[in-house]
């Protein structure tokens, strides 16, 4: 049956439809590959006064965990490899020294003020620490200019065929995707229904994302 929206769009009295946004501690931030996802946080963070930390800024807080980037991407590489057993990986002692470094790094960033976290913890792990927070997830769907931003980082500046450029977005998306399920929750990396706000940068663009969530940090 059909409903009437404007008879019944005004419900009072009703917490189910009147619940109010309250400013978060956190914003978790994940990122698809060529979304521009880390641009727009730094630019949210700009905007809002706020911290923006990813991977390198995390390990920087815990230098007596001995975790670098080269560690970590020692490590992908092995968990995104063809047969990986995720669920042994989760149990070995170099999982549990590089997530450890993360999470504890993650608490350190909470403790000093508001931050937004671009990968490598969840709203769920955030929440554990009795801190308020908002997932969201950028991501793009035009494959010419995620090709175009892909050659603009280093790491794929020498490549051009489109196909080895696709594959380079593929690798990196797998990494992601294969960390956030080495975390052992039941949420998807990339399923909308992980995520309080899913922004596709390229309908709305890098710089109106930024907006947008540098308004839910500042209510």
């Amino acid at each position: 049956m059909a409903e009437d929206i404007h008879k019944i769009a005004n419900p009072e009295g009703i917490v189910e439809f009147e619940r109010g946004y309250v400013v978060p501690d956190c914003v978790v931030l994940d990122s698809a590959y060529c979304s521009m996802g880390r641009m727009v946080a730094l630019r949210a963070c700009d905007a809002a006064g706020w911290t923006m930390h990813d991977s390198n800024t995390l390990l920087a807080l815990v230098p007596e965990c001995g975790v670098t980037m080269d560690d970590v991407e020692a490590f992908e590489n092995e968990a995104t490899a063809e047969g990986a057993d995720l669920a042994a990986l989760r149990e070995s002692d170099e999982y549990k020294r590089i997530s450890g470094a993360f999470r504890l790094a993650a608490e350190r960033a909470l403790n000093q003020g508001p931050c937004l976290i671009h990968d490598r913890v969840t709203k769920a792990f955030v929440e554990s620490l009795g801190k308020t927070c908002v997932s969201a997830m950028t991501y793009a769907s035009d494959r010419p200019a995620m090709r175009v931003r892909a050659q603009y980082s280093p790491v794929y500046a020498h490549l051009t065929d489109p196909d080895e450029l696709d594959a380079a977005i593929a690798h990196e998306d797998a990494r992601r995707r294969t960390w956030h399920a080495l975390g052992g929750d039941d949420t998807r990396w990339g399923d909308p229904a992980t995520y309080d706000l899913m922004l596709c940068t390229d309908t709305i663009g890098r710089d109106f994302a930024a907006e947008l969530l540098a308004r839910l940090m500042q209510g």
